[in-house]
């Protein structure tokens, strides 16, 4: 139980990161520098919410992968979602978060699991294979939060959510203690806590680049 609140803290702490970083660079790169060193990320963000939509029969507009600056803030890309019911939106809102989180936890176990065939490579194409992941880590963390118009009306959602499980709480319904005791068994907890670890490669990038542009803004 504790990896699994780990995990939600470490997600967390990326969400502020990444907002730190996107401000850090756009104080001295351009919004078309920018756009390409995201647009990775963004595709993926994109096609997220594209492909969730489409699963939950709500219909998908054009898709955009242009900067621009919307009402004060910049938006890397965009695609045009169909208004639908609350709960609907919220998935797809939330999905480039679930998407990112599985992509990133899926290429460090992907390289953790082959790092002695990378070994196996001359120097220089393993160096390019490390770089290429940790570009493509730092790409999706930093760009899989959803925006505030992807959240609307899902706190109102959650308010509703909140107010039904608090009223089946009192009227004596309660999670099944089976349930709790299946999260932790050896299994599970060793899936979060290998998330929980994997996790953390993102975060360090995020940290060392915002270390980085700090140095180098006070070399100028």
């Amino acid at each position: 139980m504790i990896y699994l609140l780990l995990l939600f803290l470490e997600i967390a702490l990326l969400f502020f990161l990444s907002r730190a970083v996107s401000q850090a660079l756009s104080r001295f790169l351009s919004i078309q520098i920018l756009s390409f060193i995201f647009l990775p990320g963004v595709i993926i963000h994109e096609l997220s919410h594209m492909l969730v939509a489409s699963v939950l029969f709500v219909r998908v507009g054009d898709m955009e992968f242009s900067p621009k600056i919307t009402e004060g803030k910049l938006k890397l890309g965009s695609v045009a979602i169909a208004k639908t019911d609350p709960v609907r939106r919220a998935i797809i809102g939330f999905a480039p978060v679930f998407t990112g989180v599985l992509i990133i936890l899926g290429i460090i176990y992907f390289f953790s699991n082959s790092f002695l065939l990378f070994q196996e490579n001359q120097i220089y194409m393993t160096v390019f294979m490390v770089l290429a992941i940790i570009y493509i880590l730092f790409a999706i963390s930093n760009t899989m939060f959803s925006s505030r118009s992807d959240m609307e009306g899902t706190l109102e959602l959650i308010i509703v959510f909140l107010v039904i499980f608090a009223v089946l709480y009192f009227l004596g319904f309660r999670v099944p203690v089976s349930f709790l005791e299946y999260l932790n068994t050896p299994g599970i907890v060793k899936l979060f806590k290998e998330a929980c670890l994997f996790l953390s490669a993102p975060i360090a990038i995020d940290f060392v680049i915002l270390r980085g542009i700090k140095l180098f803004r006070k070399e100028l």
